[in-house]
C-alpha cells in the first residue's frame, strides 16, 4: 500500500506493548488517522509526556490500530518505546527523511543501503523556456553565462568494473534496449569491463539518425583521428581511420560503384607486401615497377587478370 502524508492529523489512544496504538479521541482542531486509508502507512510521532516516538505507521480501520511498522528515532536510543498511560500521536514529517536544501540550495540524495552517505547533489532552477514537451519526468535549469551541463563522477579509485565504471542510461521501455554514456576512472581497467574507454555504448542499437533536415556531424574536438572498429570489445584493430589531415585508411577493402581522383592521381604503393588473392569475376591493376615481398605472393583466379603498367 502507498505511503501517505495528511495535514493536522491528531489523536489519543493507548499502546500495545511495543507492537501498535489503539486510537481513540480525535484532538480538537484535527482529524483522524482514518484519512490515511485502511492498510496504508504514514510518518507518525507519538509522546506521553515523558518519553516519545517517531516512525512510519499502518494505519488499520480495524481498532482502529496504528502498527509502529519502522522506528526511525525515539527517546529509547533509536528502539520502541514502552509507553504508559494515554499517547498522544500525530502525522508527522521526520527530519531523517525529509527534502531540506542546504545553505547553497542543493538537495543532499542519501544511499539506500546499511551505510548510508551522499550520493550526490540535485539542484533544481526551474522550468524550461520554449518546451512544449508532455510527461517531463524531470528538468534541470541552470543559468551560467557560459555552459550549462549535468555532471556524474564516480570517485572511487579500484581498478574493477562494477565500482569504477560511471555511466549515465537512457531506456526505453525495456532495458534490454538502451544508450549509455561512461566515462571511466583514471584506474578503470576498461578492456577488462568489455567497454570502451571514455565511451558512448549503444547496445542492441541498429540505428542511429539527426534531426529532421539536419546533417549528421561526427567530430572530434582537437586534432585527433577518427578510428571505426568492428567488434570493439575483442578487436584493437582499425576496421578505418580517418586521420587529422582528413586521409582515409582501412586495411581491408573499400567498396564502391566508382572511385573519383579528384586531383587526377590513383595512387598505389610499388610492392606487395602481403599476400592478396584478386576475387573471383575481378581484376586488377598496378602501376609498377612492382616487387612482391619474399614469401607473399598474388593469386589471380582464372578468367581475371593482374596488369602492371
Amino acid at each position: 500500500m502507498a505511503l501517505v502524508v495528511y495535514d493536522r492529523i491528531q489523536q489519543t489512544g493507548t499502546a500495545n506493548t511495543t507492537v501498535s496504538f489503539t486510537l481513540s479521541a480525535t484532538t480538537t482542531g484535527y482529524q483522524s488517522f482514518a484519512v490515511v486509508g485502511n492498510g496504508n502507512t504514514t510518518y507518525y510521532s507519538a509522546n506521553d509526556g515523558t518519553n516519545w516516538e517517531v516512525g512510519i505507521g499502518t494505519y488499520s480501520t480495524t481498532g482502529p490500530t496504528l502498527t509502529r511498522t519502522t522506528i526511525l528515532s525515539s527517546s529509547n536510543s533509536g528502539s520502541a518505546v514502552t509507553f504508559t498511560g494515554t499517547v498522544t500521536v500525530f502525522c508527522d514529517y521526520p527530519a531523517g527523511k525529509a527534502v531540506i536544501q542546504d545553505a547553497n540550495g542543493n538537495v543532499a540524495i542519501t544511499y539506500n543501503t546499511a551505510s548510508s552517505g551522499s550520493i550526490g547533489s540535485l539542484n533544481v532552477g526551474g522550468s524550461i523556456n520554449g518546451a512544449s514537451d508532455t510527461g517531463i519526468i524531470q528538468s534541470l535549469v541552470g543559468t551560467a553565462d557560459t555552459y550549462v551541463f549535468t555532471a556524474l563522477q564516480n570517485k572511487n579509485t579500484g581498478a574493477t568494473a562494477n565500482t569504477s565504471y560511471s555511466s549515465y542510461a537512457l531506456y526505453n521501455n525495456t532495458g534490454s534496449v538502451y544508450g549509455e554514456i561512461g566515462m571511466n576512472s583514471n584506474n578503470y581497467s576498461y578492456s577488462a569491463a568489455g567497454f570502451p574507454n571514455n565511451s558512448l555504448s549503444l547496445p542492441n542499437a541498429t540505428f542511429m539518425e539527426s534531426g529532421s533536415g539536419s546533417d549528421l556531424v561526427l567530430a572530434t574536438y582537437g586534432s585527433n583521428a577518427i578510428h571505426f572498429l568492428i567488434n570493439g570489445t575483442s578487436s584493437t584493430a582499425d576496421a578505418m581511420t580517418i586521420d587529422t589531415s582528413g586521409n582515409v585508411t582501412t586495411p581491408n577493402v573499400l567498396t564502391g560503384a566508382e572511385v573519383v581522383a579528384s586531383n587526377g592521381l590513383h595512387v598505389n604503393s610499388n610492392s606487395v607486401s602481403a599476400s592478396y588473392s584478386i576475387p573471383s569475376g575481378s581484376s586488377a591493376m598496378s602501376v609498377g615497377p612492382m616487387t612482391v615481398a619474399a614469401g607473399k605472393s598474388v593469386t589471380v583466379p582464372s578468367g581475371s587478370r593482374w596488369v602492371v603498367l
